[in-house]
């Protein structure tokens, strides 16, 4: 079994200033991986740390849309900010990679408008279950959208810092690629509010027996 943090933003977004490195070695401590790097309009930060570490990282982008905000995993490349919902889904089909939809109810926060959410319906792959930076009721409303779309449920920090890294992961299967990683997610376990010297202690206990 694995443990991934889904959405997480490093300083290449412009509300965050911990360095995508910082970032690794965090999660690394708490036993997160793959790392999932989705930085508002910008891939660099994820691609600067797929050269710069030995963890396995995912690609995402935070990415604006005329409708609000919508996030692509496994993408090969950047999506240009300010295409409408459904463009911005298609771009990242176009990729063969995943369509998640963050805090769609966070009123805090910019999310698609009901209209754009019926408008790509049919191409989200993951609804955000649980966001950590949510309220309970935001994110039991969107357990129910997952329910009536039939996707995948996920779950994310939506960390700006070092520390909010960890405050909620998904517990899988481990992957090899982007299919592989949404069928396993339909099964995984989602677990919030975990002690994080828990985490450590388990994160440095599981690598010790990998050890020969």
């Amino acid at each position: 079994m694995i443990r991934v943090d889904l959405h997480v933003h490093s300083s290449a977004s412009f509300d965050s200033k911990r360095e995508p490195k910082r970032i690794a070695d965090r999660s690394r401590r708490l036993g997160l991986d793959p790392l999932f790097i989705t930085d508002h309009d910008t891939t660099v930060g994820a691609r600067r740390l797929q050269v710069a570490v030995s963890q396995r990282v995912v690609v995402g982008e935070e990415i604006t849309t005329t409708d609000g905000e919508l996030i692509g995993l496994f993408l090969q490349k950047g999506i240009a900010a300010g295409l409408t919902a459904r463009q911005t889904a298609l771009e990242i089909k176009d990729q063969a990679a995943l369509v998640y939809l963050e805090h769609p109810y966070d009123q805090f926060r910019r999310h698609l408008s009901e209209e754009a959410i019926e408008d790509v319906a049919g191409l989200i792959d993951i609804v955000e279950v649980y966001n950590a930076r949510s309220d309970a009721k935001a994110n039991r409303r969107a357990g129910e959208l997952r329910e009536i779309l039939g996707a995948a449920p996920g779950a994310g920090s939506d960390a700006h810092t070092v520390g909010e890294l960890g405050s909620v992961y998904v517990e899988m299967e481990d992957f090899d690629g982007a299919q592989a990683f949404l069928a396993n997610l339909r099964d995984a376990r989602i677990v919030a509010g975990r002690p994080k010297v828990l985490l450590m202690a388990e994160a440095m206990f599981r690598h010790k027996i990998r050890q020969p």
